[in-house]
């Protein structure tokens, strides 16, 4: 069987595309087996996780995000601004777009210019109550002892659970402690981790550990809107910021405590999959 699929990416945090938008493609139960197999970056395609287009009954379209270990997540920013991308160029639906995602419906507007295509999400409202992260205890500012290091912890929830660490420098390998922090018993559902050095009150620079991906990816969306969540909550930045992320530039803007997140759809290719072959040969 061949499946068409798009490969989209936003700052560097790459996608495999399947729509399904006029029927489903692939089975539900074998979704998370698929997008094991397919996001293997030596036996499929590669890539940080799978978006699949379908049919909403109460937006112009679904979205739903499965990490690369076939787990699937509430939202992803770089995700979803590909996803909107596609949906506007395939011509089903026309910009503002509303996307029912599992954090809730979102509207994005989509719009190119000279170089190339950028999406605007409404990321709703940042959510620092302990039980909406989830959490067991308060994490804000909350001092951990990691590997006999010390961190000063900060916890949001921006359509998924992330923590947020200010550091002086970002020259150090984040994932071992990310990696502890992530699986630690305080998160009942895990946590993404972002590390962040604030440049300027309009400036930061941050490196993120996903969850699900279980590993530093170039850019995270909700990432980015978490560490300047955070950073405009303590004062330290202004209400838009520009995010430097290891794959480029995400602005975040604060208006009525609402979050809204600007950044690049790049749309790489697109081909047939073989797939009898993808899951013949996936190491079991």
């Amino acid at each position: 069987m061949r499946v068409k699929f798009t490969k989209m990416h936003g700052n560097g945090n790459d996608f495999i595309l399947i729509d399904e938008f006029n029927g489903e493609i692939i089975d539900e139960e074998k979704k998370p087996d698929f997008v094991r197999a397919v996001a293997n970056r030596y036996f499929g395609i590669g890539a940080d996780g799978v978006l699949f287009v379908q049919r909403s009954e109460k937006a112009d379209a679904r979205f739903r995000y499965f990490n690369s270990d076939g787990s699937e997540a509430e939202m992803c920013g770089n995700g979803i601004r590909c996803f909107s991308r596609y949906m506007v160029e395939e011509g089903y639906s026309e910009p503002p777009l509303k996307i029912e995602t599992l954090a809730g419906v979102l509207t994005l507007d989509v719009s190119k210019d000279s170089e190339g295509w950028w999406v605007k999400v409404d990321m709703g409202t940042p959510e620092f109550d302990r039980e909406k992260i989830p959490a067991r205890e308060e994490v804000w500012g909350r001092d951990m002892e990691i590997d006999g290091e010390k961190f000063e912890v900060f916890a949001v929830n921006t359509g998924v659970p992330h923590a947020v660490i200010f550091v002086d420098a970002l020259d150090f390998d984040i994932v071992p402690v990310a990696r502890k922090l992530r699986y630690s018993d305080l998160f009942p559902e895990g946590i993404n981790v972002n590390f962040a050095r604030v440049l300027s009150r309009e400036r930061i620079r941050i490196r993120t550990y996903e969850r699900g991906v279980e590993n530093e990816t170039l850019s995270c969306g909700t990432g980015s809107t978490a560490v300047a969540a955070v950073a405009f909550k303590l004062g330290i930045a202004n209400s838009r910021v520009d995010i430097l992320t290891r794959g480029g530039r995400l602005i975040i803007e604060f208006r009525d405590g609402r979050a809204f997140m600007t950044g690049k759809a790049t749309r790489v290719a697109d081909g047939h999959l073989n797939l009898e072959e993808l899951w013949n040969d996936i190491p079991q």
